[in-house]
Parts: structure tokens; C-alpha cells; sequence
């Protein structure tokens, strides 16, 4: 999809950051968060075509907050998180999540996410 508009949920600022930067350097609209209540204010607000929720959140985490965020929106959301393993990914797609991308990020398996995306009827 071009010109996707993305929720980026993290509250390392870091890591936030250098998301939001190259979604607009591929022209996609990145909108940050940093908290699973942030992020619920934000999908009331508006749509989105994607969500990316790191799993670990101060207050409620990512995969606490799924059901949540699943209520608000219909885009794809999926988890980002250093802890890769089965059981991580499994309780993910359990909770609602469409997918998960491992920690540290690859912005190429974003864009493929992205690419993969229906595009929005005209």
C-alpha cells in the first residue's frame, strides 16, 4: 500500500523515533505513542491502516492492551517484540494480533508488511 497511514506504539523514544522516520522517508504517515492508553486515544480519533504495538509497555502492555485495540480498529496490529519465541507469538495471534515482528526492528520486514497491505478503495 502506498501512503499507508501507521500507528506506532513504543515507548522507547528511540526506537519510535527512527519508525515514524522511515515510514515518512517511504512515504507513509506515522503517527507515535507511547503507551497502550495513547494508543487507544489515538485509534478512537482516527483510522489507521496499520498498527505496530511493542510488547512491553509501562502501565498496560502490548499484548494486554490487544483486545482493546482490536475493539477500536480494523487495521492489522502486530506485536513487536525482542522475545521471539512460540509461545510469545502464538498468545499474540490469540489475543487478536494479526502478526508479530522481532526486536531489534528491520524496517525491511515493515515495508514488506506495508506492500502487503490491501490498498484503500478510491
Amino acid at each position: 500500500m502506498k501512503g499507508a497511514k501507521v500507528l506506532v506504539v513504543d515507548d522507547e523514544r528511540a526506537s519510535l523515533e527512527i519508525l515514524l522516520r522511515c515510514l515518512r522517508q517511504k512515504g507513509h504517515t506515522g503517527v507515535g505513542a507511547d503507551s497502550a492508553e495513547e494508543a487507544a486515544r489515538a485509534l478512537a480519533a482516527g483510522a489507521f491502516d496499520l498498527v505496530l504495538l511493542d510488547h512491553v509497555l509501562p502501565g498496560q502492555t502490548g499484548m494486554q492492551a490487544i483486545p482493546r485495540l482490536r475493539a477500536l480498529t480494523r487495521a492489522p496490529i502486530h506485536i513487536m517484540s525482542g522475545y521471539s519465541d512460540d509461545e510469545t507469538r502464538r498468545d499474540a495471534v490469540l489475543l487478536g494480533a494479526s502478526g508479530f515482528i522481532p526486536k531489534p526492528i528491520e524496517f525491511e520486514a515493515v515495508s514488506s508488511l506495508l506492500e502487503s497491505l490491501p490498498e484503500r478503495p478510491a
